[in-house]
């Protein structure tokens, strides 16, 4: 039934896209993020929804047929991205001890990636902002609404474990995701017009917050907590942002199943946890990597390849941790040495730096907003949720292996494009009177 319901809406969507490279943009970041696949059983599966939809927005691109077809967007951001684009293919290719997984890596990777940079081509004006974040919150809302009322109904006792053959196949991985959608889902409900629209968004953050508390997940709640207190320390209203970080934590408390309370707690054992020092034990090799292959590192991947795990977890270096033999290869379980081990010290500088280019640009967004406050309120407000968003990446990231997620890089291209927006604005001279439509609701 699920597959037959899912080809009817395929080809009623698949026209639309035809008619309109940016409809087959926002199905190709929706395809992305859903992994509708997952949920199906029949026939419909092994469709290849982001080939599909991938190849309709870049087709109707090539062919001239992308109505208001924005130039492309070459600064700091979009720079930094090629270059790591680049170098990470490189290190790929150059991989170390013929690592096995770099080939099946490396679809995912450009497919991620190529959607990043495609970004700044359809989406051109403040309308078509707002309307790719509905899709991202659409797309991975949609998991945290199956699984948050799963929890719901099951009175806490259902157990989150992520999405199969995807990108967030882990717990962690997946509880990560959801957070960093919440700061998302509450701009739409401050920015869109419908009710309907607002509640719906209210109800995927309360939903989000659900599936973390399922998934068990401790790096979930460091992140969730630590955008908590982002929240509040980059608001200007103290007070309504402390009360509000207040009613979730008591949500959270009164909510959350005994067994999230369990694990929480372990926290403080981390240095006599057997989970704990395997993602240390994995750093390790990643830093031995990284000071062999300096430039390129060894792949994708890399700690997770017998071979290279072997040869590197005796190597003695500033983690001092003997990795018993218990410990076998496994995911680097941090973003930033994931990127150390795959690409080498290059790679991660350049990781670094783009993610350091999303703060400079939000920066150059608050400083533009604030000519214009009310006009341009939707761009501070937009920014800041990127911005809260890619702390709780950022933060989370520490303890688990999602650097080459795309929604990642997509928000930090969509900065570069506010930012634009603003700049085309500033070169106009101000006017006396102000669309009021400006400063809040957008129609959707």
């Amino acid at each position: 039934m699920r597959d037959l319901l899912m080809l009817g809406a395929t080809l009623g969507m698949v026209p639309m896209a035809l008619m309109n490279g940016f409809v087959a943009f926002l199905l190709w970041v929706y395809a992305t993020l859903l992994s509708p696949q997952v949920y199906l059983y029949g026939f419909m599966s092994g469709f290849r929804y982001v080939f599909v939809f991938s190849a309709l927005a870049l087709g109707a691109l090539m062919l001239g047929r992308l109505k208001d077809k924005a130039k492309f967007l070459l600064d700091t951001p979009m720079l930094l991205l090629l270059l790591f684009v680049s170098h990470t293919l490189m290190s790929a290719l150059l991989s170390y001890n013929s690592n096995p997984l770099v080939a099946f890596r490396l679809e995912v990777f450009i497919k991620g990636m190529a959607l990043a940079i495609a970004v700044p081509f359809f989406v051109n004006s403040r309308w078509r902002i707002h309307l790719t974040m509905v899709t991202i919150v659409a797309g991975l809302g949609f998991h945290s609404v199956i699984d948050g009322l799963k929890m719901v109904v099951s009175g806490g006792s259902h157990i989150v474990y992520g999405i199969p053959n995807s990108s967030l196949s882990d717990n962690n991985l997946y509880a990560l995701a959801m957070v960093m959608v919440l700061p998302l889902a509450l701009y739409l409900a401050k920015y869109s017009e419908l009710l309907l629209a607002r509640w719906a968004s209210l109800g995927v953050f309360g939903l989000c917050v659900m599936t973390v508390l399922g998934s068990n997940s401790r790096g979930g709640f460091v992140a969730m907590a630590i955008l908590g207190v982002w929240y509040w320390v980059t608001s200007p209203r103290k007070i309504m942002s402390a009360v509000f970080v207040g009613i979730v934590a008591f949500g959270v408390v009164q909510f959350a199943p005994e067994r999230w309370f369990d694990r929480i707690e372990t926290i403080k054992e981390a240095d006599q946890d057997g989970s704990f020092l395997g993602r240390v034990a994995a750093w390790k090799v990643s830093l031995n990597i990284a000071n062999d292959h300096p430039i390129f590192g060894a792949g994708f991947d890399a700690t997770q390849v017998r071979t290279i795990w072997d040869q590197y977890k005796k190597t003695p270096n500033i983690i001092d941790i003997d990795i018993p033999e218990a410990i076998a290869y496994k995911a680097a379980h941090s973003n930033y040495f994931q990127v150390l081990g795959n690409s080498g010290y290059v790679g991660l500088l350049l990781f670094l730096s783009l993610m350091a280019s999303a703060f400079v640009t939000r920066w150059k967004i608050k400083a533009l907003a604030e000519r214009r406050p009310v006009e341009n309120a939707w761009a501070l407000d937009l920014s800041t949720a990127i911005n809260l968003s890619l702390v709780a990446f950022m933060a989370g990231g520490a303890a688990v292996s999602l650097a080459y997620f795309e929604l990642v890089y997509l928000q930090i291209i969509l900065l570069s494009i506010i930012l634009r927006l603003l700049q085309e604005q500033a070169k106009e001279p101000l006017t006396a009177t102000v669309n009021v439509t400006q400063q809040g609701v957008v129609h959707v």
